[in-house]
């Protein structure tokens, strides 16, 4: 009787590799769990719901738009300007300059699920809309006298501490795009004096809707966008502010923009 030949060994190569997949994936699905429970205080508190956030975000993150008969119907753009203290003294607010315009001019950052200034657009307008009008009040003001946040955080929840969880959401938003601010008027401005602040603005552009997009007659509608005061620069270790700049610069000027300090209200 002729044995059955046994089969060859598994290469500890590819048991590895299976295993690594494996390990992956299932960090995968555990972070995309985490980050869809419906509840801030949970996700956050008891769920590691930052880092689901650093993971999904932007490569892995859905909308549901892309599956809806009626498209998105609203431009999402990050405006930002500075506060610039020039060598002589001077004291100059910069032109607010559209930074997701900038950042769409590199054809390869078009290509991409979503953008970084589009995501903190998005954020931001979202968490704006949540907070009462007591909150609105006190995120118009200025707090760039601050080192971080927390004075703004400590603001809003005097305000109104009704749902802390809406505050909570309104400061992870405002860190992340006056991060970005505090890189890209760097990026912009920073040859010219040293930035002592930055605002920032969501701006929604409605489109034309869909069912109208053939009448001539249709009239695009007005923009809104967040109403918030000076906060200060924020910067963090882990950044790379030579990188950015140059990286930035260069869509900047393929999208035409000097950054130049002269007084100029993008509306």
């Amino acid at each position: 009787m002729t044995p059955t030949p046994k089969a060859p060994p598994i290469p500890r190569a590819a048991k590895l590799a299976s295993a690594a997949a494996l390990v992956l994936a299932t960090v995968h699905i555990g972070l995309t769990a985490v980050y869809n429970v419906p509840s801030t205080d949970v996700k956050y508190d008891a769920l590691p719901g930052r880092a689901a956030d650093a993971w999904i975000r932007p490569y892995f993150i859905q909308d549901y738009r892309i599956f809806a008969p009626d498209p998105a119907s609203a431009d999402r753009n990050l405006w930002v300007r500075a506060w610039v203290e020039t060598p002589a003294g001077d004291r100059v607010e910069t032109k607010w300059v559209d930074v997701t315009a900038i950042e769409l001019a590199e054809p390869h950052r078009r290509v991409l699920r979503k953008q970084l200034t589009v995501i903190g657009a998005e954020h931001l307008m979202t968490a704006y809309g949540k907070l009462t009008p007591a909150q609105r009040d006190v995120v118009e003001g200025n707090f760039h006298d601050s080192d971080d946040l927390s004075a703004l955080n400590e603001a809003m929840l005097a305000a109104d501490d009704s749902n802390p969880g809406v505050v909570r959401s309104f400061i992870r938003a405002t860190n992340y795009t006056t991060s970005y601010a505090t890189q890209a008027a760097t990026a912009l401005w920073g040859d010219d004096g040293e930035i002592l602040a930055v605002q920032t603005r969501s701006v929604y552009s409605p489109v034309i809707r869909w069912e109208d997009r053939f009448d001539p007659e249709a009239v695009r509608p007005d923009s809104s966008y967040t109403a918030l005061g000076w906060r200060p620069t924020l910067e963090w270790s882990q950044q790379n502010t030579e990188a950015f700049s140059r990286t930035f610069l260069a869509w900047a000027e393929r999208a035409g923009v000097n950054g130049s300090l002269m007084e100029e209200d993008a509306r």
